[in-house]
């Protein structure tokens, strides 16, 4: 116990002592709590050493005390108030600083309507042991200025496949890579995609859950960097983003819309970004970055917050320098949703030096009963037939909303308020659950496949017409589930085609477009 606190706390104790002795001497009922009014700690700052610790503040206050901690590094937990001193412990936890500076904390601890701020200080930590950064294996990196404009880049992107449940599991590590499916990404599997017609490659990833103390870690760089050069080999189109990533600001960056909160999000969206985009700095239009993957917004007020952190998103990136200064870089419309995208979010608000190199992107899973539920709800049913001429008469199953009408409405929505102002549109997730119908009575599985097809027919063909770049959800998992379905397109492990309908679809929707300018 240092000497301020000892100080203090003795001086509460001997006005705990008095008051409680002055009570008991003026009444006849021993019972009597004591009376208090405003806020009054027994420290009003803590130190640590660089292996951390506990130490314990007392305050005492009309009612029970709470307490919250400006740094992830220091937590405060309160206990209960006792009933007759009205004193409340307050725990104070600091975790060892493996950090080289010296750390400041602020414990804000309330009472009713009143407050006051407890100081926290650690120690800096040793300096660290730095491990050999390793080589990847050889492989080209492009280089050169950039001069292609987002415009420019849309209209050579389409169609576009997502390398799904592969970079973005929130599992620290390389084997990351293959614990949501089980093959690991090779040149041959990225060929095969090319050679089926797509022209762009999205690679969702996870960083945050990567780094330690902020530091991503570099052999998970130097595998993403792998795979993205297999992608440039093969003459295709590459956007990296910061996929969900356990949600650390796609959930958690707007359940507390606190200027605290925004703040501590913003720095850590920006000090990723800013390591993710020296990594990459020297590629050249091939790569695109996509800040983050689906913000859950459903508010002006959330979608104002967005656009803060995409903000950040941009200037940490264009303050890399190198071809970052021109390159195209996608921000995300609230919850990737059409409709709230239209309704909220307001691109113009957004500054950048570069001129013209912003994409605008959205998720496409509409209608979800027949794109992702997995089973009838009391509210609605699983659409197994979608589109003219898939329905089957009396089937309960049958579409009822979000058909060929709907998709096009949608669609032109963001032609009008994005690409006819000059920002295209990246559609980047779509498909729909490709389900086993065959052991159901009374339905078609001929019917559904053709449901499947029309709806990846339509899809590509209406948004290429529009400007927008589709981009298929692609999971590797080959298996249909029955009912429930799948969202896989490719067998990588076989290197062939598991959803034909799907497959057709996309093929023949693109050869049935014709881009806009």
């Amino acid at each position: 116990m240092n000497k301020q606190f000892k100080k203090i706390f003795m001086l509460m104790v001997a006005f705990v002592a008095t008051t409680a002795f002055a009570a008991c001497s003026s009444s006849d009922d021993d019972d009597d709590d004591v009376k208090v009014t405003g806020i009054t700690l027994s420290a009003t700052s803590l130190s640590f050493t660089k292996d951390g610790g506990t130490q314990t503040v007392s305050v005492q206050a009309p009612t029970q005390a709470s307490a919250s901690s400006s740094a992830d590094w220091c937590t405060a937990s309160a206990g209960s108030i006792s009933a007759k001193l009205k004193v409340t412990p307050i725990t104070v936890t600091a975790s060892a600083n493996t950090t080289t500076d010296e750390r400041t904390a602020v414990i804000t601890i309330t009472a009713g309507s009143e407050s006051k701020t407890l100081t926290v200080t650690q120690a800096k930590g040793d300096e660290p042991t730095v491990e050999p950064t390793p080589t990847p294996t050889p492989t080209p990196t492009p280089s050169g200025e950039i001069t292609a404009k987002a415009r420019d880049l849309a209209k050579l992107m389409y169609p576009g496949w997502n390398l799904g449940n592969t970079m973005e599991p929130p599992v620290n590590g390389l084997s990351a890579e293959t614990s949501w499916q089980s093959t690991k990404t090779t040149q041959q599997i990225i060929d095969y995609v090319k050679a089926q017609g797509f022209k762009s490659v999205r690679v969702p990833c996870s960083w945050n859950c990567h780094a330690t103390n902020g530091q991503i870690d570099a052999q998970w760089t130097a595998r993403v960097k792998e795979i993205i050069d297999y992608c440039i080999q093969a003459g295709l189109y590459v956007v990296l983003n910061d996929h969900w990533d356990n949600g650390w600001i796609e959930t958690n960056g707007f359940t507390d819309l606190s200027e605290g909160n925004v703040s501590t999000k913003l720095e850590t969206l920006k000090n990723l970004w800013t390591q993710i985009a020296t990594a990459f700095r020297d590629y050249d239009e091939h790569l695109l970055f996509a800040g983050l993957n689906e913000p859950n917004c459903d508010t002006q007020a959330k979608t104002d917050v967005l656009l803060r952190y995409e903000q950040g998103f941009i200037d940490a990136v264009r303050a890399t320098g190198g071809n970052n200064a021109k390159r195209t870089l996608i921000v995300q419309g609230p919850s990737t949703d059409i409709e709230k995208t239209d309704n909220y979010y307001d691109v113009t608000r957004l500054t950048d030096t570069a001129e013209g190199a912003l994409m605008v992107e959205v998720h496409f899973y509409t209608p979800w009963n027949f794109c992702g539920m997995e089973k009838d709800e009391s509210w609605g049913k699983m659409f197994y037939y979608w589109g003219n001429g898939n329905h089957i008469s009396g089937n309960t199953h049958n579409a009822n909303w979000g058909e060929e009408s709907d998709l096009q409405k949608l669609f032109q929505r963001m032609k009008t308020k994005f690409v006819d102002k000059g920002y295209p549109v990246y559609i980047g997730e779509y498909n729909c659950q490709w389900r086993d119908l065959s052991s159901l009575s009374g339905e078609d599985q001929t019917k559904h496949d053709a449901s499947v097809k029309l709806f990846h027919k339509t899809v590509n063909q209406q948004a290429i017409t529009m400007g927008m770049v589709p981009v298929v959800w692609d999971i590797n998992y080959a298996n249909q589930g029955g009912t429930k379905g799948v969202m896989t397109v490719i067998n990588r492990a076989s290197l062939s085609i598991y959803c034909q309908p799907a497959m057709e679809g996309i093929t023949e929707g693109t050869a049935a477009a014709t881009w806009p300018y």
